[in-house]
C-alpha cells in the first residue's frame, strides 16, 4: 500500500516536471515563432509551368475516382493573383505556347500578351519556345516585357544569346531574389530538325553553380527555374549550393509536397494552368529563413475567370482559328493519355488512325507527343489539335523485323517515354538491364520475323530520329505524305463515331 502510495506520488511529480518542460518548451517556440516575425519579412514567390497555350477554362477527368472539375485558365490565375496580400514575384518555369489554338495565335504571341498583362517578371527558355525556330522565339522574346532566361544555352562560340539573360535579380518587398534557369542538356534529342543547329547546350550543374556563385554577395534568395524535369532536379540540388529553390517544370507533375535535398527545396506545380505553384517566404538580412510550398488549384468555382482571356483574344482570331469548332464527331467517353493500367487509350487511336490513313503494317506515336485527353461527347478540331498539336505530317517507310525489334528494345528504356503502337504487341520486362529488356514481339499471334520487311507508319518528328530514336532514320522508300497527323485523327473521328476507347493491351510489362 505504502510502495502504491509513493508510486503515485512519484508520478505526480514526474508529470508536474513534464508538463513544466512541454510548457518550456513550447514558451521557446513561441518566442522564436515571434522573433522571427519581427526579424523577417513575408513575400510570396508564384509560379507556373508548361502552360502550353492552356488558357481556357478546361474540365477534366480523375478515372479512379469518376470526379470531374474545371480550371479556369489565365483568367482564374488573375483572380488569384489578386488575392493575395503580401509582395510577390511571378515566374514561369518554360513552354509557354505550343499545345492549342490559343496557344498558336501569333505563334504564342497571344500567350506573350496574356503573360504581360498577367505581370510575369521572367520565363526561363522551355525546349518549345524554339518550335517556330531560333528566329521566331527571338521575335517573341521582343514583345515580352520580361526577359526570357537560361544560363546553360550558349551561342556555339559561347557568347550570349542576347534575347535569352543568364539571370536577372529583382526587388520583391525590399529583399532581392536571383532568378536563373536551366534547359535540358539533351535538348538537340527533342527538337525537331535542325532547329538546334547554332547554339550550344552546357552542363546544367557547372552552368548554374557559375551563376549561384556570381550571385552569392548579390541577391537574399537564390531560384534555379528548371526544365530538366524532376528527376533532373534532384540531380541538381545534389550537385550544387548557393541555391535556395528550384523551381521545377517539363514533367508536368503537381507535387503536394516540396522535396528538401542538399538544402534545397525542390518543387513543381503541374501544367497546363491547372495550379500555381506559391511559395511563402520568410526572408530576413541573412537570407532565406523558412519557406513553405503550397499548391493553388486554380478552379474555376473557386477563382472565377471572368473575361480576362476573352476580352483580349479578339485582335489575335484568324480564319484558322474561327474553324476549331467545328465538330467532327463525338466520343462516347473519356479518352485518356494514361488509364491508371498497362493501356493507352489515347495511344491506341492515334497510332490506329496512322496506320489507316497510310495503309501500313503497323504505326507507332511518340507518347509524349500526345498532349491531352478527349472528354465524352462533340468532339471539335479544337480538341484534337490539343491532343495533337505540332503539325507533324505522317511519313511511311520499310524496316525489317530485327530493326522494328531494335526500335522497341530503346522505347522499352522509357527514357522518352514507350512509344505507342499499331499492329503488333510488344512484351518487355523493365527490370531486366538496358539492351535485355524486350522479350518479344507479336504480329498477328506470331513471332515478328527478323528478317521480313514490314511497311510502317509513324509521325514526321520520329521520323527524323526525335526523342532519339534514331533507328527510324534507317528506314527504306521513306515518304512523307503530306497528311497531317491531326487529319488523320480528324477523319477517325469522322467515319468511327461516336468513339469508345480502346481498351487492347498492346504493350506489356511483365516485371515481378
Amino acid at each position: 500500500m505504502r510502495e502504491s502510495l509513493l508510486g503515485r506520488i512519484f508520478m505526480k511529480r514526474v508529470m508536474r516536471v513534464a508538463g513544466g518542460i512541454l510548457l518550456a518548451g513550447l514558451v521557446v517556440l513561441a518566442l522564436r515563432e515571434i522573433y522571427v516575425r519581427v526579424t523577417t519579412d513575408e513575400i510570396y514567390l508564384i509560379y507556373t509551368s508548361d502552360i502550353h497555350g492552356h488558357v481556357l477554362p478546361e474540365k477534366h477527368y480523375d478515372a479512379s475516382t469518376g470526379l470531374t472539375w474545371e480550371t479556369g485558365g489565365a483568367g482564374s490565375l488573375n483572380t488569384y493573383l489578386s488575392f493575395l496580400d503580401k509582395p510577390y514575384l511571378l515566374l514561369d518555369a518554360g513552354d509557354i505556347f505550343m499545345g492549342t489554338p490559343e496557344g498558336a495565335l501569333a505563334k504564342g504571341g497571344f500567350i506573350v500578351k496574356l503573360m504581360n498583362d498577367l505581370k510575369y517578371e521572367a520565363a526561363a527558355a522551355g525546349n518549345h519556345e524554339f518550335d517556330y525556330g531560333i528566329e521566331h522565339f527571338r521575335a517573341l522574346a521582343g514583345k515580352a516585357n520580361f526577359p526570357f532566361l537560361c544560363c546553360n544555352l550558349t551561342n556555339r562560340d559561347g557568347s550570349e544569346i542576347p534575347f535569352i539573360k543568364p539571370y536577372e535579380i529583382f526587388d520583391v518587398g525590399g529583399h532581392s531574389i536571383g532568378v536563373t534557369a536551366v534547359i535540358e542538356e539533351d535538348l538537340h534529342k527533342v527538337l525537331a530538325g535542325d532547329t538546334a543547329t547554332g547554339f550550344s547546350v552546357s552542363y546544367a550543374s557547372s552552368s548554374v553553380q557559375r551563376v549561384a556563385d556570381e550571385l552569392a554577395d548579390k541577391c537574399d534568395i537564390v531560384v534555379v527555374l528548371s526544365g530538366l524535369g524532376l528527376d533532373g532536379d534532384k540531380e541538381l540540388a545534389s550537385r550544387i549550393t548557393g541555391v535556395d529553390i528550384i523551381a521545377g517544370g517539363e514533367t508536368h507533375i503537381a507535387l503536394k509536397k516540396a522535396l528538401m535535398i542538399n538544402g534545397i527545396m525542390v518543387c513543381e506545380p503541374g501544367w497546363a494552368l491547372r495550379y500555381a505553384g506559391k511559395i511563402k517566404m520568410r526572408v530576413g538580412k541573412r537570407g532565406l529563413v523558412r519557406a513553405e510550398w503550397k499548391l493553388a488549384q486554380l478552379l474555376s468555382s473557386k477563382y472565377p475567370e471572368g473575361n480576362f482571356v476573352s476580352q483580349r483574344i479578339g485582335e489575335y482570331e484568324n480564319e484558322d482559328y474561327k474553324r476549331v469548332n467545328i465538330p467532327v464527331g463525338s466520343a462516347s467517353m473519356w479518352i485518356q493519355r494514361y488509364s491508371g493500367g498497362p493501356v493507352n487509350p489515347m495511344g491506341n487511336l492515334i497510332a490506329d488512325a496512322m496506320r489507316m490513313a497510310a495503309g501500313s503494317d503497323f504505326a507507332f506515336q511518340n507518347e509524349y507527343g500526345i498532349r491531352d485527353e478527349i472528354a465524352p461527347g462533340t468532339v471539335r478540331i479544337r480538341d484534337l489539335v490539343t491532343v495533337s498539336p505540332f503539325g507533324n505530317t505522317i511519313v511511311t517507310m520499310k524496316l525489317t523485323g530485327g530493326e522494328l525489334r531494335e526500335l522497341l528494345e530503346q522505347s522499352a528504356t522509357r527514357e522518352k517515354g514507350l512509344l505507342q503502337i499499331s499492329g503488333l504487341k510488344m512484351i518487355f520486362n523493365s527490370e531486366l538491364p538496358k539492351g535485355r529488356k524486350l522479350l518479344n514481339v507479336i504480329v498477328k499471334d506470331a513471332e515478328i520475323d527478323p528478317e521480313k520487311e514490314y511497311t510502317l507508319a509513324t509521325n514526321s518528328f520520329l521520323a527524323g530520329g526525335g526523342d532519339g530514336f534514331v533507328t527510324f532514320k534507317k528506314g527504306r522508300d521513306i515518304k512523307d505524305t503530306a497528311m497531317k497527323l491531326l487529319d488523320a485523327t480528324i477523319e477517325y473521328f469522322k467515319n468511327n463515331s461516336p468513339v469508345s476507347p480502346s481498351k487492347e493491351e498492346r504493350i506489356t510489362d511483365i516485371r515481378s
